[in-house]
């Protein structure tokens, strides 16, 4: 068990960030982009990677790769007063001569976050176990709001990740998860890190916080389509996508008016129903709106292949056998592909609207929550602003990163510009081909001048009756605007 104690784990993460065991060297070094892993049979290369007797590596040998170390080794690179309390609270134990590490630290944003070791994985305890931040945890990490919020629900919690880093832009954040163990790491996180505005509670999803509203709820839920159940951590109870519908309808319930709900999920697209059209069938009537990005799609043999390899969950069957469960599971359902992807709902009195959006992949570095509240505030514009009189009151204005590309072609000896294009680029990148005249009106969009007066400076240049600009450059801002090029 974790036990915090009285003194300040101030000292600690100080060594662990004077040692170099930061997020930027797990970023930066090759050899810490994988976890230690049977399946893989990495360990070996690891170990090697880190035999140079530095205090960084002793910290890496003990609580990324979870290999116990000679006590002489380690107190000749890691001080005493590191030592004591790290046995203290519970994150090494003594093993005769040799110190054994018992959870996994992740740092992240200038935080060290204690999880079940990597190995948890390949044990019979994989059910239980509570992750380090995996791909899911990161990217919702990057798609969170970090605007100030009153109220923040972590659901789903695992080691309190997410909800420690939204306690900085957070009056209160409650966090949840069905695993009593959760709790633990939840509680002794929040102490490691010196935040005390998180609190934890432990229930099925939103059953801990019945009759609460909240400004903010995000979630990396155990979304796998799989046909059991407790035997891995991601798995739920619920027919094929059910937890994640069964999620999205109730949440509302708990949202205050303007708030946020931010998912990773998955959903299957079954035979005589198109994928978007079960995703509809979910957000309407919500009193919602509503924002999916869509990022990958697998048939059902690509997908129990991922999942099977990929996660190497304890199990008495054999790769093939569990294979075979898993597609007779998918063809009784008619499941003909799984899709997966992030969600966004606001809660807002009156009609609301559904948008659904293709992205090819999501690999994300850098946090763009922001980009979220200008697609809504976009969005919110295109569905109530729909004739040109009320388009030409906009004050558009270019993102700060938008980019025009030309092309260049040689005509009789001359080169020429032959295509331009305007890009976004970043976590959510959007482009669109431009005619130079486009590009003319887009230098004039700095979010103080309307959309009229902008047509009527492009009219009076190109000497075109200022009618038919005002049409034209209407009908360019709205698709300007539906593909986030123009921010209003």
């Amino acid at each position: 068990m974790l036990t915090p104690f009285a003194a300040s784990p101030q000292p600690l993460l100080e060594f662990f960030r004077e040692a170099g065991y930061v997020h930027e060297q797990f970023q930066r070094n090759p050899a810490l982009r994988d976890l230690p892993s049977r399946r893989l049979g990495n360990l070996p290369d690891l170990l090697e990677r880190t035999t140079e007797p530095t205090a960084l590596n002793a910290l890496l040998r003990l609580f990324f790769l979870g290999v116990p170390l000679e006590s002489e080794a380690v107190a000749g690179l890691v001080p005493l007063s590191v030592i004591t309390p790290l046995l203290e609270t519970g994150m090494l134990v003594r093993d005769g001569g040799r110190l054994a590490p018992t959870v996994m630290l992740t740092p992240c944003e200038g935080f060290l976050f204690a999880a079940d070791p990597a190995s948890t994985l390949e044990s019979p305890e994989a059910s239980g176990m509570v992750l380090w931040p995996n791909p899911s945890t990161r990217l919702l990490q990057m798609f969170t709001i970090r605007r100030p919020a009153g109220a923040t629900l972590d659901l789903g919690t695992g080691s309190g990740i997410l909800a420690i880093l939204a306690s900085g832009h957070s009056r209160r954040v409650v966090a949840t998860d069905l695993n009593p163990r959760a709790a633990e790491f939840v509680r002794f996180n929040a102490w490691l890190n010196g935040v005390t505005n998180v609190e934890c509670l432990t229930g099925d999803t939103f059953e801990p916080v019945q009759g609460w509203t909240f400004d903010l709820i995000f979630s990396n839920p155990p979304f796998f389509v799989t046909p059991s159940t407790g035997q891995i951590y991601c798995e739920n109870s619920l027919e094929l996508d059910g937890y994640c519908r069964d999620l999205i309808r109730a949440a509302p319930r708990y949202l205050g008016e303007g708030g946020f709900l931010q998912i990773t999920l998955e959903w299957v697209q079954v035979r005589g129903q198109s994928w978007r059209d079960r995703l509809a069938e979910w957000l309407t009537d919500t009193g919602c709106d509503a924002w999916v990005l869509r990022s990958y799609a697998r048939s059902g043999a690509a997908y129990a292949s991922e999942r099977i390899n990929g996660i190497m969950p304890y199990s008495p069957l054999t790769a093939n056998q569990r294979f075979g469960e898993w597609m007779a599971y998918y063809r009784a359902r008619g499941v003909e592909e799984i899709h997966g992807g992030i969600l966004a709902m606001r809660r807002r009195t009156g009609k609301n609207w559904i948008r659904l959006e293709d992205v090819a992949g999501l690999d994300v570095a850098e946090p763009f929550g922001e980009s979220i509240v200008e697609l809504f505030t976009n969005q919110d514009k295109l569905e109530t602003d729909v004739s040109v009189d009320q388009m030409m009151a906009w004050k558009p204005r270019l993102p700060p990163n938008a980019q025009i590309d030309q092309q260049l072609s040689l005509v009789e000896g001359e080169w020429k510009p032959s295509s331009m294009q305007l890009r976004r680029p970043g976590a959510l990148p959007s482009s669109l081909a431009l005619d130079p005249q486009v590009a003319r009106f887009l230098g004039g969009c700095d979010g103080a001048r309307t959309v009229h007066e902008l047509a009527q400076d492009l009219a009076a240049a190109v000497k075109i009756a200022p009618d038919q600009v005002l049409r034209q450059c209407c009908a360019v801002m709205r698709k300007l605007v539906e593909r986030r090029l123009v921010l209003l």
